[in-house]
């Protein structure tokens, strides 16, 4: 794995508001290995698309998965760079006026060219399912080749990529702190609610430890 800041194209760097810029890969990794839902940016016929999917960082690398004729993965594969998007939204923040409220969030932003991924395709798939649900891969029956062979299996290069954090309290103009208006930040957190069981499961079935240790976390992206 790289260390230290990656390229920092005039397309990643952050002008207004600067300092909320960050550009270490040291930062920049952990921030995408608390998320695995991205929204990626693509072209198709000169029309412009963005679509959420699933993925995982494995080194320099994001890791985008989908079936054989899956759109996306074949016009990312035409040679066009990517724009690949993760947001974590961790509070609302309430200021004295409308101009002044903002959100909480901490988010990167990744461009790079994709390439086909072959090589221990099994292994990444695997770990793509541990990576959303930590423990799964072993409980599931393992995939056949007509499977793995009937899913496309992308590579990004971590080449390009900005991180941008806000965090604290509304900011307001030094005239409106005495408005008598209330101001402060609402704090957010997604977290595991409930499991509907499969209508199929034997009916003496428990929880596997791994579901119910999924269940006991108080948030998912802390």
């Amino acid at each position: 794995m790289a260390s230290g800041e990656v390229d920092v194209s005039e397309r990643v760097k952050v002008v207004r508001l600067s300092g909320r810029g960050v550009y270490d890969r040291e930062e920049i990794y952990p921030l995408l290995d608390k998320s695995f839902l991205c929204h990626v940016g693509y072209t198709i016929n000169g029309e412009a698309r963005v679509l959420p999917t699933a993925y995982i960082r494995i080194g320099d690398a994001i890791y985008l998965h989908g079936h054989l004729q899956n759109q996306m993965m074949h016009a990312l594969l035409d040679g066009q760079t990517a724009c690949i998007s993760v947001t974590l939204m961790d509070g609302l923040v309430l200021a004295r006026t409308g101009f002044n409220h903002s959100i909480n969030y901490r988010s990167v932003t990744v461009f790079g060219k994709a390439k086909r991924a072959e090589d221990c395709k099994a292994e990444i798939l695997d770990k793509f399912i541990d990576h959303i649900i930590p423990g799964r891969a072993a409980m599931i029956r393992s995939a056949t080749p007509q499977e793995l062979n009937a899913t496309l299996l992308i590579r990004v290069p971590i080449e390009e990529a900005v991180a941008k954090v806000r965090t604290g309290e509304p900011h307001d103009k030094e005239s409106d702190y005495d408005l008598g208006i209330w101001a402060g930040v609402i704090n957010l957190r997604t977290h595991p609610e409930s499991v509907e069981v499969c209508p199929r499961l034997q009916p003496d079935m428990a929880k596997p430890e791994h579901i119910e240790q999924y269940m006991a976390q108080q948030s998912l992206f802390d």
